[in-house]
């Protein structure tokens, strides 16, 4: 019970962390956020980089694990994912 409790406690303190950071829980608002912060851009401009590279991919209408996709590879690799193999390294 009390593993339970403990690990109830973390999870709430994750998405609150969570959604203090980004105001939403959604990932496609955290991977424009973050792009946004990554590239220098004003938030409506991440946003249509985020939305031309899911285009550019094919995906007219990303959902969330597209767009947690996305953001973990920007979080984990420090590059947007479309970027795969053009650094020449």
């Amino acid at each position: 019970m009390r593993g339970l409790l403990i690990a109830v406690g973390l999870a709430a303190a994750a998405a609150a962390a969570t959604f203090a950071r980004y105001q939403s829980f959604h990932p496609c608002a955290w991977l424009e956020h973050d792009t946004s912060r990554a590239l220098g851009l004003p938030p409506f401009a991440a946003e249509a980089r985020v939305r031309a590279s899911f285009m550019l991919r094919g995906i007219t209408e990303p959902g969330a694990y597209d767009c947690l996709r996305d953001w973990w590879h920007l979080k984990a690799e420090g590059g947007l994912a479309e970027e795969d193999g053009d650094t020449g390294s």
